[in-house]
């Protein structure tokens, strides 16, 4: 199967639920979840193990990785233009361009990209029902 959904931090944060497990788990089975080095750095950012850190570098890359390039970097900068600068986090401009140009889904569990979506247009899904509470 082909990657049909890059699956944001807020997604991954959430994966103890049953309910997220359920949905993300099925996705990760038939090879229909990305990832991309943002969404990377920042599911490695609180890991301070050197052994677990690369165990974990080793098992993110198996998901299909979704390039973050110079395209991505300047969407994500227009997006920013048209949102205002305090909108959203960098980082989830980045992850929708990346999946805007890959023509993937967000998963995720973040407002911020359901704003991104008003103006480009592009697929985000959430991964829980939106008032869940976290």
């Amino acid at each position: 199967m082909t990657a049909t959904h890059l699956a944001d931090t807020s997604a991954w944060a959430e994966l103890h639920r049953s309910d997220v497990a359920a949905r993300l788990v099925s996705l990760i089975v038939g090879g229909a979840v990305a990832t991309c080095g943002v969404v990377d750095l920042e599911i490695l950012s609180s890991v301070g193990d050197a052994t677990e850190h690369a165990e974990i570098v080793a098992e993110r890359r198996m998901f299909p990785r979704i390039v973050v390039d110079d395209t991505v970097l300047d969407r994500a900068l227009e997006v920013q233009g048209r949102l205002g600068p305090d909108e959203v986090r960098v980082t989830a401009l980045v992850v929708a361009a990346a999946a805007e140009h890959a023509t993937l889904v967000v998963l995720h569990h973040d407002a911020a990209f359901d704003r991104i979506a008003a103006i480009t247009g592009q697929p985000t899904e959430w991964v829980m029902p939106t008032g869940t509470l976290l």
